[in-house]
């Protein structure tokens, strides 16, 4: 059940990250189909550079695992708690899908990102303390205003926050099942 716990604040922080990329990457969309697309250069190379970051599920399956790998999953008697702890676990295979979903997204976003946003400006908006990322002095340019391209990016920045939503969404249902599968085995093992 500590997995299981743990589990769930990983699944809020991830869900949080991705709630907030969303935010970002709308206005990173709306800003490169903008007629204005030319006066917002600064906040264009801010959210340009954080469009491909992003959050990654890591769930504690330590006792699943040991328990898997010891043959000791049949040792649960509780059909009922065997099934959904197994069926939890499952839930991962379809995350994992998502989630590989997005970084070839975010890879072929990050191959165009270079011929939008100057190398220089995007490396020097970098904090090396903590990785964080501001927006440059200035109004600078990007590299090409060439509609076709802006919106060939804007439409991977909507792949992305699609794919984020879905893992945000998916990992909505993974806590909640997690949270189920607590009272659960509170319930069939009469654990206060």
């Amino acid at each position: 059940m500590e997995d299981l716990a743990e589990d769930t604040i990983a699944i809020t922080n991830t869900i949080s990250i991705y709630k907030e990329s969303e935010i970002r990457n709308d206005t990173l969309l709306h800003l490169l189909c903008s007629p204005e697309v030319k006066s917002h250069g600064a906040t264009l190379y801010q959210l340009g550079r954080m469009a491909s970051r992003s959050g990654r599920l890591a769930v504690h399956d330590a006792t699943i695992q040991q328990l898997k790998n010891s043959g000791g999953l049949r040792l649960i008697r509780k059909e009922k708690a065997s099934k959904a702890i197994i069926e939890y676990y499952n839930r991962l295979v379809f995350i994992n899908y998502l989630q590989k979903i997005e970084d070839d997204e975010i890879m072929e976003y990050r191959k165009l990102a270079t011929d939008v946003f100057h190398p220089v400006i995007f490396n020097s908006i970098v904090v090396e303390e903590d990785n964080s990322i501001i927006a440059p002095a200035g109004n600078p340019a990007l590299l090409t205003y060439d509609p076709k391209v802006l919106y060939k990016l804007a439409g991977l920045v909507s792949y992305v926050r699609n794919t984020r939503l879905g893992l945000a969404n998916a990992e909505t249902e993974m806590k909640t099942a997690a949270l189920d599968l607590i009272v659960l085995i509170k319930k069939e093992y009469h654990i206060e």
